[in-house]
């Protein structure tokens, strides 16, 4: 770590700056369950008044929505439509669709008019949708009064996202759903929250420079966790330097009284480091200097991980239930987000404990014949496929396919990516499938590497790959499957019958 970075912590509540308690016992907290989304208990005059709108229309409006989208395919009925313009398409165009489906509401630009009377009961009308959408968001927020923490990374946000909602789950929390981490997705999901809900955890995912602070001036983030920095949308921002930089965005968006949780062990997360008004607290696996750390690391194959939080306040055993030390590393982040908000660490880490990863996110389950699926199709990019395979290599098993798809966004480093993936194929699997326009270039990187010939193939398409694999499936296999999304790779998964 540079100098001058290391141990500088946050002040709160009951802890001083150098991490030492006052003295207070910790109060015995019943755990909350996470908050889920909740039925939508808006009505369209409250939208309106977060929108900064005008009502027209007859129909009643004290009745709260039953949902709100932007849509029209996902209206229900007696739901909101926000007709937004966008670069593919304007929202304006599919007013009367989801008028068909029951919307009660459509929230448009003021003096658009709908075509052949072809419109909800209730029109909204606001100056601009996408920006009444965010000023909604950051209104509704305010009045909520929640705690909200930002996280964002090249790698694991999803995951970390989770953990760190049930690491601070002794008050009241929500988070974003799946994946919904744009500025569309996440306003929708605060629309829906009701209180109590005391924290809110939040995705915040970018693919060009100034996303990340759009997405922070209308959420107002006042703990941000960067987890890390990798080759993921390298295509489309030309860069390491710059993927940091524009990552950054949620450090200069923290107050000076809140926290900026920080991966030690990356070297562009320390660079943008000092970008932080507020204070910064590090966590990582490898510099002992990290004020939140995991140590004592006992991996379970593919069952897991066992690890020791350790942590100002003490030290406490987690038991993960995903393979690899990149999932140890997103518990450590979730880990400091809980310290910084004064939670008991043995509490934490009890809740840390029961995390199940979502789907094709690092699932492990039992497939054909009693093999071992590991089910990590969602996205992937020359980091993640890394801690991947190292996982692979671990698992002990006899056969370890890998299925491979392409990794994609990754601009003039496509092809000696796929090359380095064939060759660290290589050494962690006994046998490679492929699949995609890059899959050649990952199976002759492989049989140059040393793998058999007739263990490294090329497949066209998921169906193909899952063939291919099923003759292996048996008693000491462990399957991994990967790929960026638009591969859909997670048909493989779903032909080899783990659930």
């Amino acid at each position: 770590m540079q100098p001058g970075l290391r141990g500088r912590l946050p002040r709160r509540a009951g802890v001083e700056a150098d991490g030492a308690a006052d003295g207070r016992p910790l109060e015995d907290r019943a755990v909350t369950a996470l908050a889920t989304i909740p039925v939508m208990r808006l009505s369209a005059t409250d939208l309106a008044r977060l929108l900064g709108g005008a009502l027209e229309g007859g129909a009643a409006t004290v009745v709260p929505l039953a949902g709100i989208t932007t849509d029209s395919r996902d209206v229900i009925p007696g739901g909101a439509f926000v007709a937004v313009r966008g670069t593919a398409a304007d929202g304006h165009a599919f007013v009367a669709d989801a008028a068909a489906r029951g919307a009660a509401v459509a929230v448009v630009a003021r003096g658009w008019q709908p075509a052949n009377g072809a419109a909800p009961p209730l029109l909204l009308r606001v100056a601009d949708p996408a920006a009444a959408l965010r000023l909604a968001c950051r209104r509704r927020l305010e009045e909520l009064g929640c705690e909200v923490i930002g996280i964002t990374g090249s790698v694991g946000k999803t995951t970390t996202k989770d953990l760190c909602a049930l690491a601070v789950a002794d008050r009241p929390v929500a988070r974003t759903p799946g994946n919904l981490n744009t500025w569309t997705g996440v306003p929708l999901t605060v629309l829906r929250l009701d209180s109590p809900v005391e924290r809110f955890v939040v995705e915040l995912a970018m693919s060009a420079p100034g996303e990340i602070a759009d997405l922070c001036s209308f959420v107002q983030p006042r703990i941000g966790v960067l987890l890390n920095v990798g080759y993921a949308h390298v295509g489309l921002l030309g860069s390491i330097a710059a993927i940091a930089d524009a990552k950054a965005e949620l450090l200069d968006a923290l107050p000076a009284d809140g926290a900026a949780c920080l991966n030690a062990d990356d070297a562009e997360v320390v660079r943008v480091a000092g970008r932080s008004r507020a204070p910064l607290v590090w966590f990582g696996l490898h510099d002992r200097g990290a004020a939140i750390r995991a140590v004592d690391i006992e991996p379970d194959r593919m069952n897991g991980v066992r690890f020791t939080l350790q942590t100002p306040a003490g030290r406490a055993p987690v038991r993960l239930r995903v393979p690899g030390e990149h999932a140890v590393l997103d518990a450590c982040a979730a880990a400091a987000v809980a310290w910084v908000l004064d939670v008991s660490i043995a509490d934490a880490a009890e809740r840390l404990s029961t995390f199940e990863p979502a789907e094709h996110r690092g699932a492990v389950r039992i497939g054909p014949g009693g093999c071992i699926v590991y089910d990590d199709c969602y996205n992937s990019s020359p980091t993640s496929l890394a801690a991947a395979l190292r996982v692979l290599a671990a698992s002990g098993a006899a056969t370890r396919v890998a299925v491979l798809g392409d990794m994609l966004e990754l601009g003039d480093l496509t092809e000696p990516a796929h090359v380095e993936a064939g060759r660290q194929a290589a050494a962690a699997a006994t046998h490679l499938v492929a699949v995609g326009d890059h899959a050649a270039t990952m199976v002759e990187a492989a049989i140059a590497a040393g793998m058999p010939p007739a263990h490294a193939t090329i497949a066209d398409g998921a169906d193909a790959a899952a063939q291919q694999v099923l003759p292996r499936c048996g008693d000491g296999t462990v399957v991994l499957v990967k790929a960026s999304h638009s591969l859909a790779l997670e048909r493989v998964v779903e032909l080899l019958g783990a659930p």
